[in-house]
């Protein structure tokens, strides 16, 4: 393994509006919503966001990373839905492991927002936001894919690892009754 570090690559500020569409989920209020499959996101800091699962979203999106008011920020995998507590960030380079990435970047800026002061779409386009960069200066967008398939895949072999001692030690009981 690689073992890509933070330190590994050069960072540069970024506007969030100069990296990212940005655009507004839409309110549902909850009686209005029909029972589904599709998520619904809204500002929650539980569950990834996802407060309920509806057939009747007024908009649908697939792929983007998501910033409730708070700004626990999220990225959404596949088709959903999201309430206008939610700014919706897309960028055609985002998928799932650099949006994971970016969202824990977004997310240390948590410490700006609060009840009187919350992250909606306009304070969220101007937001700074440090990101790895290449050479050209650009977003350093398959660093940060790298990087969390990286971790994901230590993570794996950290269960593996795990896993196996613990199979192996029932084994052993089992022969010891």
């Amino acid at each position: 393994m690689s073992k890509l570090t933070l330190d590994s690559v050069e960072w540069k500020e970024f506007r969030v509006k100069d990296v990212f569409s940005v655009d507004r989920g839409k309110r549902l209020i909850e009686r209005d919503r029909l029972p589904g499959v599709v998520p619904y996101y809204s500002a929650s800091s539980i569950n990834n966001g996802v407060t309920d699962f509806i057939s009747n979203p007024l908009f649908t999106d697939k792929n983007k990373l998501l910033v409730t008011t708070f700004c626990d920020s999220y990225y959404a995998d596949g088709l959903f839905t999201a309430s206008d507590e939610i700014t919706i960030l897309g960028n055609e380079y985002l998928n799932k492991n650099n949006g994971i990435f970016l969202s824990q970047l977004i997310k240390s800026n948590s410490g700006k927002y609060a009840f009187g002061r919350k992250a909606f779409s306009e304070r969220v386009k101007e937001q700074l936001i440090l990101l790895p960069i290449e050479e050209s200066g650009n977003p350093h967008w398959q660093f940060m894919e790298d990087y969390i398939h990286e971790r994901e895949a230590i993570q794996v072999e950290r269960c593996r690892k795990f896993l196996m001692k613990r199979i192996a030690s029932i084994e052993r009981e089992r022969e010891r009754e």
